[in-house]
């Protein structure tokens, strides 16, 4: 099997910190680009590494597949899908995203046909909807025989749970405001972590996230399958952002912020209620590993769509940090943000052997991998 090392395709970076990190040179889109951090990109075998792909100006984007395997990159048109809604099953390496319509799924063997995997629920097309979002990103139950679909149609929103094998939909919550990035826990099939979002009313005007009476940002949200909701507050009442459960099923991690910007990763005990602040960086999106130790993480300094970034490594037990992509120069300028949503979301993969991201070459939006055992030692 190839590896980013050995394979045709990839291209070496040293950045200005001395990582290395490799950028995928072949091109099937214009822009190609990794998914969104909550979801895994990769198969733990580490012999398939997906990819957004982008055809300015059109809106839509669809997926590519980088097969290590063979050593050849495949484009699906056929893949259009709405929002950051594609997972890759760890195990098999196909991938699953939604439509308007249905959900479908995709092996990464261009010789095998995309399968309808079924249609979306019937609840989302009530009194004449149309679906506009699906899922935010589709995540799978701990046995992966459900998904956790967060739609949003022109009658409002619904979440639950949706078995894959028959189409049958459990609605979990109907919310009255927008809530979405709806991930299953990893552990307990019962609970879903969902997040209340900025909006527009129909009149078009702002809705921000509301704050309630007792100042409580109220970003953050579990909801259970019996329709139980709970809201947790930020830490020192601030405020939250980019959310994600851990491994084991019993932390709510998140990005914190205030007016000042970004100002570190917290973590909620959803069990115990102890809560912390657990990585001291000024994270924009983070992701931590399997044991908690480590958090991969972005920065920004000002964020508009297509601004300067940078990422980094953080090492809990040693309290140091690195960058490996240390300068990521601004796609657009402020006055001229990007259409797409090209923030480095980087994320470990592959059971922790690399680290996918989001990086600029030319001015343009790339895909990077970083080996995660060339990156350690510089915060050790």
């Amino acid at each position: 099997m190839y590896t980013i090392e050995t394979s045709k395709h990839f291209v070496k970076r040293q950045d200005e910190s001395g990582a290395v990190y490799y950028v995928l040179a072949t091109h099937v889109a214009a822009q190609q680009t990794g998914f969104y951090f909550v979801n895994p990109s990769m198969d733990d075998q580490g012999r398939y590494l997906w990819f957004y792909c982008y055809f300015p100006p059109a809106s839509y984007r669809t997926l590519g597949v980088v097969d290590f395997t063979t050593d050849e990159v495949h484009h699906f048109p056929e893949t259009l899908h709405l929002d950051a809604c594609p997972i890759v099953d760890t195990i098999t390496g196909e991938v699953y995203y939604a439509d308007e319509r249905a959900l479908y799924k995709r092996s990464p063997r261009p010789e095998l046909a995309t399968e309808k995997v079924c249609d979306l629920p019937k609840e989302f097309f009530e009194r004449k909807a149309r679906v506009i979002i699906p899922a935010t990103h589709l995540t799978f139950s701990p046995d992966r025989k459900q998904m956790f679909l967060d739609g949003r149609t022109t009658k409002g929103f619904i979440a639950g749970a949706l078995t894959l094998a028959t189409g049958e939909f459990q609605i979990w919550t109907r919310p009255e405001y927008c809530r979405n990035h709806g991930q299953f826990n990893p552990v307990y099939p019962d609970l879903a972590l969902m997040a209340e979002e900025f909006d527009t009313n129909e009149d078009g005007s702002y809705r921000s996230i509301r704050t309630d009476e007792n100042g409580v940002f109220m970003r953050l949200w579990t909801v259970k399958a019996n329709g139980e909701e709970t809201v947790w507050a930020p830490l020192n009442l601030e405020r939250a952002t980019h959310e994600w459960w851990s491994a084991d099923g019993r932390k709510i991690y998140y990005c914190k912020y205030n007016d000042k910007g970004n100002n570190g990763v917290c973590a909620i005990d959803y069990f115990s209620g102890e809560h912390k602040l657990v990585a001291p960086v000024r994270a924009w999106h983070a992701f931590s590993s399997m044991d908690d130790s480590l958090f991969v993480f972005d920065e920004n300094d000002g964020f508009y769509r297509g601004c300067a970034s940078r990422v980094g490594l953080y090492n809990t037990k040693t309290g140091k940090k690195v960058y490996f992509n240390s300068n990521n120069p601004p796609m657009n300028p402020p006055d001229k943000q990007s259409q797409y949503h090209l923030d480095p979301h980087p994320r470990f993969n592959a059971r922790e052997r690399y680290i996918v991201f989001t990086t600029v070459v030319n001015d343009k939006p790339q895909l990077a991998v970083a080996k995660t055992a060339d990156i350690l030692p510089m915060t050790e």
